[in-house]
């Protein structure tokens, strides 16, 4: 049984948690973005007894503490709106699971892209089941391997754009290096999940905090920032 305290939501990332309110509508407000590392040293400031809250968490030791203070937070255990039958959920992240979860609700063949620290494919087919998807770097983790495994080339910050071939620096050279390659990887992945499905039947979602940048040179379906909580939500449903 649903409780009549009203819900809060909130999707914990590797660097980000972000809580969003659900209104009487069903739309997702947003109420606050701040670090994991801040959410993780003080959770209990963020967890209002007059409210009730539902979660989906990719950062175990955050899983751990919501969970201990009573907080539905979205596992593999649990019913969802969509069935498997090869994938085996134990290994699912809570945001894949959620993702798959939102899929549901819209047009079936789907696959959510979610642009993150880590870039992840979550493929429903046009039966809802939720068939797996595939796993790559971000564009940060792309840069920090560049970074990390060499002697002098720098760490860069995301950029908004693409620069022109050929890099007139190395700045732009690397910049060139990973985003066009994360952005060819993205395009070569769908390229293949395709074939897969009927011409033109697939729906391509975007989600995650970096999709705005992708969203300039791949044709999706902007999912919007309440995307992945919409999944937590449409599960806790499920399960309450």
């Amino acid at each position: 049984m649903h409780s009549k305290k009203p819900l809060t939501i909130l999707n914990v990332g590797n660097t980000h948690v972000h809580l969003f309110d659900l209104m009487e509508d069903g739309a997702l407000a947003s109420r606050a973005i701040l670090t994991t590392a801040e959410f993780a040293a003080s959770p209990v400031k963020w967890l209002e007894k007059s409210r009730q809250f539902a979660a989906s968490s990719v950062v175990p030791a955050v899983t751990r503490m919501l969970s201990s203070l009573g907080v539905f937070v979205v596992s593999p255990e649990m019913t969802f709106p969509f069935f498997v039958r090869k994938l085996d959920l134990s290994t699912v992240g809570a945001d894949r699971l959620a993702n798959a979860a939102r899929l549901t609700e819209g047009k079936l063949p789907a696959v959510c892209i979610d642009f993150g620290t880590a870039v992840t494919f979550e493929i429903v087919t046009d039966a809802g089941e939720f068939a797996g998807g595939a796993i790559m770097p971000g564009r940060m983790l792309l840069r920090h391997a560049l970074h990390d495994y060499t002697a002098q080339l720098p760490l860069l910050a995301l950029a908004d754009s693409i620069p022109e071939l050929p890099g007139s620096s190395t700045c732009d050279a690397m910049r060139i290096g990973t985003d066009l390659a994360a952005v060819g990887a993205v395009r070569e992945i769908l390229a293949s999940l395709e074939k897969q499905f009927p011409t033109g039947s697939l729906r391509k979602v975007a989600c995650g905090g970096d999709r705005r940048f992708f969203l300039q040179y791949l044709e999706l379906e902007d999912g919007g920032d309440d995307f992945t909580p919409q999944g937590v939500r449409r599960i806790w449903e499920c399960n309450c």
